[in-house]
């Protein structure tokens, strides 16, 4: 830049006095000594804007005040104020801007005196320039600045607040993730204990039960910090594992349920296989989300091997949800089962998952047996989260007692056609009691 201006200095000086009247002393050494200093003040500008500026600034008052023209020596004056405006704070800014038409002005006025203004319509031009070239760009930079300030602001608070976002989505997963098993562990643990006497080998399935429920639960969670931590969206880059079938020695003997208020003696697991084979079947196999209803029938295995019966009713394309409506959709169950686990006293449990082309109900009811009043139930994190799940996703939840006694929970999530996961169902995406 400096380069620039000398050059543009040295090569226009002699013709500026030819196009200005009345005519100015003509552009001698001196003159050219005086230009170069205020382009070599360019070299520095910087790291010294404000020292640049009030040097230049004496200068253009001793070019003027010497009877030299107008010139574009000016220009060098109004890019060292913008640099002082944007990076200086603002009373450091408006003190240069100030000094810098001061020394300015005053040069006008030596050339007025001097006689190389004619008249003071030449003195008033005069100092509008040094009003125009010593504020404007001063106050032009400055806002340069504060502008460059707010977006960096907020982006900041962009950043933090996706960052915010984020913690608590991983709260909300490692809440249903832990909170469910736990609950199963719970009733498992207590089963075994009240078994393990008269019936070691029931208290060995329950055993077993809790071992795999700990061992999903630990991978889900590892698999929900190694995308958190790689920063991906919900879907895991390798093939998900098929739910693996219930393991023969989990079958227990028919025995009678214990009485209230012992724990109930798990029910064989054949029942949820049979209500649950069909899922397993229709879902396909290239899909490759964190997870989703495509677990619902390991989910309900669990539950009912604590001794609740659950039957689920399923209708439309269920394999063409998007991610992140197929986790919220499976999220709100599990952790609508998981609060029958720890509060209801319940007897059956039913699921309906409902697919139409915009959006996907879930309808998840505990009832007593015989029918009872419920008691009146606080709202937990648990249903704060799942609420929070459903508005994220532009839908909404319901939660409350039935008429007849006991819970439902209500969600309606839209569909976003935009990113789905997977394919068309090759199974032809039929629904059915499962």
């Amino acid at each position: 830049m400096t380069a620039a201006f000398t050059a543009l200095f040295f090569l226009s000086a002699p013709k500026w006095g030819e196009a200005q009247v009345p005519s100015y002393r003509a552009v001698d050494a001196t003159g050219y000594a005086l230009l170069a200093a205020i382009a070599a003040g360019m070299l520095v500008r910087r790291w010294l804007p404000l020292y640049v500026l009030g040097a230049q600034s004496l200068l253009v008052g001793a070019i003027l005040g010497a009877g030299y023209p107008h010139g574009p020596y000016l220009l060098a004056v109004a890019v060292t104020g913008l640099t002082v405006g944007r990076t200086s704070q603002r009373r450091v800014a408006a003190s240069g801007a100030a000094c810098a038409t001061v020394l300015i002005a005053a040069g006008e006025l030596a050339s007025f005196f001097r006689g190389y203004a004619r008249g003071g319509w030449d003195l008033s031009v005069g100092l509008g320039a040094a009003l125009l070239f010593g504020v404007v760009p001063v106050v032009g930079g400055a806002l340069i600045g504060e502008h460059r300030a707010w977006r960096a602001k907020a982006e900041e608070e962009t950043t933090r607040r996706r960052v915010d976002d984020e913690r608590l989505r991983m709260a909300r997963e490692v809440h249903d993730v832990v909170g469910h098993s736990l609950s199963i562990i719970s009733l498992q643990a207590g089963v075994a204990l009240h078994v393990l006497d008269r019936r070691p080998e029931q208290a060995q399935i329950s055993l077993e039960a809790i071992r795999r429920t700990a061992i999903d639960a630990l991978d889900e969670l590892r698999a929900t910090l190694a995308l958190t931590r790689a920063g991906q969206s919900m879907r895991r880059s390798v093939s998900p594992e098929p739910v693996p079938p219930e393991p023969a020695r989990l079958e227990p003997a028919p025995a009678a349920p214990l009485s209230p208020p012992t724990p109930p003696v798990p029910p064989p697991p054949t029942a949820p296989a049979e209500r649950t084979a069909g899922w397993t079947a229709d879902r396909t196999v290239d899909r490759t989300p964190l997870t989703g209803l495509g677990r619902l029938p390991s989910l309900l295995a669990e539950v009912q091997l604590c001794g609740i019966p659950v039957e689920a009713v399923t209708s439309g394309p269920v394999d063409t949800l998007p991610a992140n409506v197929d986790l919220a959709a499976y999220r709100i169950v599990q952790e609508s089962l998981t609060n029958v686990l720890r509060h209801a006293a319940t007897s059956r449990v039913t699921i309906e998952v409902t697919v139409s082309a915009s959006a996907v109900s879930i309808a998840v009811a505990d009832a007593p047996d015989p029918p009872a009043a419920q008691p009146v139930v606080s709202p937990g994190h648990g249903l704060t989260g799942l609420r929070e799940r459903a508005e994220e996703l532009g839908g909404r939840l319901t939660a409350g007692p039935c008429a007849g006694g006991g819970w439902r929970v209500h969600a309606e999530l839209p569909i976003n056609r935009a990113q789905p996961v997977g394919g068309p169902s090759r199974g032809g995406g039929g629904g059915g009691k499962r």
